[in-house]
């Protein structure tokens, strides 16, 4: 399957070519697969999302790989993103309407294909030599001494 480029126009604009180093940034996203039913009327909205909305999406993402490819009939609709740490994410959009698979695309193109890490059992360490959260206590500071808190 042929990748969509953006054409080159025919102006005398002068094109400018991305320089590695800083503020250069590519997607961890490497190939954004659509596999689709062409008859199926619950995958509508990726169909008409394949027909507009893709191209130009296309065109803002020239690092990222699309492909399109049609399924066999009663098969569901499914976005496969392949990412550059070998992982690949799965999400099913049938039954979705074309803003809603407009998110999930956005969705695989903002993520950057880790493992989802559970946050429940996570037990956190203070760092060695870091002060607390209400500071550093000092005998100076002390307010029972009698008024004479407060004063350095």
């Amino acid at each position: 399957m042929p990748r969509l480029i953006p054409s080159s126009s025919s102006s005398v604009i002068p094109k400018t070519h991305p320089v590695p180093g800083y503020q250069h940034f590519l997607t961890p996203l490497r190939k954004l697969i659509f596999d689709y039913d062409a008859e199926s009327p619950s995958q509508n909205g990726i169909r008409s999302f394949i027909r507009k909305p893709l191209i130009n999406l296309a065109r803002e993402n020239p690092d990222v790989e699309f492909v399109v490819r049609r399924l066999k009939r009663g098969k569901a609709a499914v976005l496969r993103g392949h990412y550059v740490n070998g992982r690949d994410k799965v999400i099913c959009v049938n039954k979705l309407e074309s803003d809603a698979v407009s998110n999930k695309v956005q969705l695989l193109l903002n993520s950057s294909g880790a493992k989802i890490k559970s946050l429940k059992n996570l037990t956190l360490e203070a760092a060695p030599a870091s002060e607390s959260a209400r500071g550093i206590w000092s005998a100076l500071h002390d307010q029972t001494r009698d008024g004479k808190g407060y004063r350095i």
